[in-house]
């Protein structure tokens, strides 16, 4: 995957989770680290008005933790020296 794409996902995935930690007021980190340990199994049963937001939210979070991931894993491959090259020649 070319950086700059997930560059670009990475930052309206996070768009998106602001969104839901500016409604519901906590961030996406303590919101999934609460779902992944079973705290919030009383908002599971789908009758919850928020369900729907919460199951997305959670998603979402696994998504950008993928990309991170993947971020992460082109920059040891592609030091960030030789990026910076890149995109100077690029631009």
């Amino acid at each position: 995957m070319e950086l700059q794409k997930l560059i670009r996902e990475i930052h309206w995935i996070e768009w998106q989770l602001r969104a839901f930690e500016d409604r519901y007021g906590i961030l996406s980190q303590d919101f999934y680290q609460a779902m992944e340990s079973g705290q919030l199994s009383e908002f599971d049963d789908g009758e919850e008005p928020h369900f729907h937001d919460l199951l997305e939210w959670h998603g979402l979070y696994k998504i950008w933790l993928k990309r991170e991931r993947t971020y992460r894993e082109l920059l040891r491959q592609q030091p960030l020296p030789e990026q910076l090259r890149r995109a100077f020649a690029a631009a």
